[in-house]
């Protein structure tokens, strides 16, 4: 396995999740996300693991107190696929993930579906566009049309 490349990352999300190790298997497993590297934390337990889904798509794990409440009520973390996002779905599902949404075309020109990871936290993963013929103004009139809203 070659090493990952090294680069500034612009943004990432630091999630805090339950069990490290089994978090960053899970990842790995269920969606293909690469290992960059793992940090020990106390008593030499993995502390801190850094995940590339794809360049510039990293996630940063550390060990957090485990929470009954949502995890990142609100936040969804988005992925962009360039292959098959439905073998990725299958993926996901033949490790068990908890779908959110279900794979389907969606309004706004993509094929997308969202899976919760092992601590709640959600994560969409999105092909497109569809139709690379739509311009946005397209898009925006067909996501209207089917009732999404605008923000």
């Amino acid at each position: 396995m070659s090493t990952p490349e090294a680069y500034p990352m612009p943004m990432f999300p630091m999630l805090a999740v339950s069990d490290v190790a089994a978090s960053s298997r899970w990842y790995q497993e269920a969606l293909g996300f690469q290992h960059v590297f793992s940090m020990p934390g106390p008593g030499g337990a993995i502390g801190l693991v850094h995940l590339r889904f794809a360049r510039y798509a990293d996630v940063l794990m550390r060990a957090g107190a485990p929470s009954a409440d949502k995890k990142g009520c609100g936040i969804t973390l988005n992925f962009a696929v360039t292959e098959n996002i439905d073998a990725l779905a299958e993926r996901a599902r033949t490790a068990g993930a908890s779908f959110i949404q279900e794979p389907g075309d969606r309004p706004w020109n993509a094929r997308d579906f969202t899976v919760a990871d092992p601590d709640g936290f959600a994560l969409t993963f999105t092909m497109g566009p569809l139709k690379r013929d739509m311009s946005l103004e397209d898009v925006v009139a067909h996501a209207q049309k089917a009732g999404t809203p605008r923000t």
